[in-house]
């Protein structure tokens, strides 16, 4: 299966770190849910939600603001008959600048996570995304040796 579509829209905007032509996917009232803690989050309250274009293209613009040099791979894709596609995915870059309690503190990083994206009409309704924070906050692991 390869990437089409509104998510390959999405993935392309990603990799040319265009937060606007990111939430230019979604639906104008579409919600994207972080399904994990933030670093620093005491675990009390709701789970990140960014509802809305602004807001998406907002919280986007503030990760890719603490790694400019960031690019994403899709890992795997799979489509389900409820018009939901669930994408692996990795992001590797540079922590140039703060992030949500992440120090910019020029070390590379490799974030590994799952997206599952609800279309309807030909636009991102929703997208639940699951990932490890920690991930972000460590250096990525050293290549194994043969």
């Amino acid at each position: 299966m390869t990437l089409s579509g509104v998510v390959a829209r999405y993935a392309d905007a990603w990799d040319a770190r265009d937060p606007v032509a990111c939430a230019g996917c979604f639906a104008p009232d579409a919600v994207r849910t972080w399904c994990v803690r933030p670093p620093g989050d005491s675990g009390r309250g709701a789970l990140p939600r960014f509802v809305g274009r602004e807001a998406i293209a907002e919280g986007i613009a503030g990760f890719m603001a603490a790694a400019p040099d960031m690019r994403l791979v899709i890992d795997a894709l799979s489509e389900g008959s409820d018009d939901r596609i669930w994408v692996e995915w990795r992001i590797t870059g540079t922590r140039q600048r703060p992030w949500r309690g992440i120090p910019g503190n020029g070390e590379p990083f490799e974030l590994v996570g799952v997206s599952i994206f609800r279309v309807a009409r030909g636009l991102l309704a929703e997208e639940r995304a699951y990932w490890d924070p920690a991930l972000m906050a460590s250096a990525p692991p050293e290549p194994a040796l043969a």
